[in-house]
């Protein structure tokens, strides 16, 4: 056995491990194509689906023991992983911090100088293996020793095993969320207000989801794009508010800012939306935000996200115009688009009923 087929042992333990992290969750990987804004977005589901196999197939494939076949793989490889580095080279660019999933759940979402080392190391690797496979030492090897060879890549395979729970193990990605309330507790009994549901025996909460006891809301600010402050009362003097936490580097927070305008239009004039992020407005290079509103404002110092439980980003909260809270926290994307759907469905079935007036009114 030959340390020289180290290379393409770590690479190929790589390419499994990413392509079994994206393989379960492909719009984890859509996503993080458009936190790195790669072009062509109407082919990203398409590639989102075909790059985990792709992954898959070529680390398997490496290690059919015919020298062209190898070679061409390895050329493949070598080409994947530069194609890899120049991204996240290039995402080191952007002014605002990228998350990705380019190891699919497994390891930091977000893009840093590790993330450029990390795959610098990955094309080197990719050149050293790509050097053994052109002089057919690798299909030799395979060849004649195919036990050994299995057994190195086990070998290595549990010890990276072991690396990785000796420093901790595999922490998620996100924090657990605890079960959110979602909105389905609560109806829209005034104009521009929210309330509980007047007999909580009306509601029967399915297998993810609980009665929502309504709490008054906690005090806490803004500071708009402007730098003026603004507490949640002011802000649910009128009408409810939904409250929606956004990072213009996520790729979920991408697909509910697709969605925001739409939703401005739907909940309008009954239930306004609040864009927050987490830093100054004005740090934002020009044109990340112009998706979110003019009224995008800044949750200060995370005030808000401290005090109303949120735990994950997308995320969002409805305020009632009665000083109570309404609905929430629910985070992902996921969860957030069906909280919003439920507030639309509860705001029309009011309308129907007659307790809202008309629109021209409120």
């Amino acid at each position: 056995m030959t340390p020289l087929l180290a290379p393409q042992i770590l690479l190929t333990l790589t390419l499994l491990a990413s392509g079994a992290a994206k393989i379960g969750d492909p719009r984890a990987t859509e996503d993080a194509m458009r936190s790195l804004r790669l072009p062509a977005r109407s082919l990203h589901p398409l590639a989102a689906r075909l790059l985990a196999p792709l992954e898959i197939v070529l680390a398997l494939a490496w290690w059919i023991p015919v020298a062209p076949l190898q070679i061409v793989v390895a050329a493949l490889v070598l080409a994947l992983m530069a194609a890899y580095l120049v991204i996240i080279g290039r995402a080191l660019r952007f002014p605002d911090p990228v998350t990705c999933s380019c190891f699919g759940t497994l390891g930091s979402p977000t893009v840093s100088r590790t993330t450029l080392v990390r795959n610098v190391v990955l094309v080197a690797l990719g050149v050293g293996a790509l050097a053994v496979a052109a002089t057919g030492t690798a299909a030799r090897t395979v060849t004649e020793h195919p036990v050994a060879v299995l057994g190195w890549i086990l070998a290595t395979a549990v010890a990276a095993l072991l690396t990785v729970l000796a420093l901790g193990g595999l922490a998620p990605r996100e924090s657990a969320a605890r079960p959110a309330a979602t909105a389905s507790g609560v109806r829209v009994a005034e104009a521009g207000e929210v309330r509980g549901d007047d007999d909580p025996g009306d509601y029967e909460p399915g297998d993810d989801e609980l009665d929502y006891e309504r709490a008054v809301t906690p005090f806490g600010v803004i500071r708009r794009a402007d730098g003026t402050i603004a507490t949640l009362r002011e802000l649910t003097a009128e009408r409810a508010v939904l409250l929606l936490w956004l990072n213009p580097g996520c790729g979920s927070c991408e697909r509910v800012l697709d969605d925001l305008e739409a939703w401005r239009e739907r909940l309008a004039p009954f239930v306004a939306i609040q864009p927050l992020v987490a830093r100054r407005v004005d740090s934002f290079a020009p044109g990340v935000l112009d998706r979110a509103g003019d009224d995008v404002a800044e949750d200060l110092e995370s005030n808000l996200g401290v005090a109303l439980g949120l735990e994950r980003v997308p995320g969002a909260v409805l305020l009632g115009a009665d000083g109570m809270l309404a609905g929430g926290p629910v985070g992902g994307v996921d969860d957030v688009r069906a909280f919003v759907e439920e507030i639309v469905d509860q705001v029309r079935e009011a309308a129907e009923a007659g307790e809202l007036p008309a629109a021209s009114e409120a």
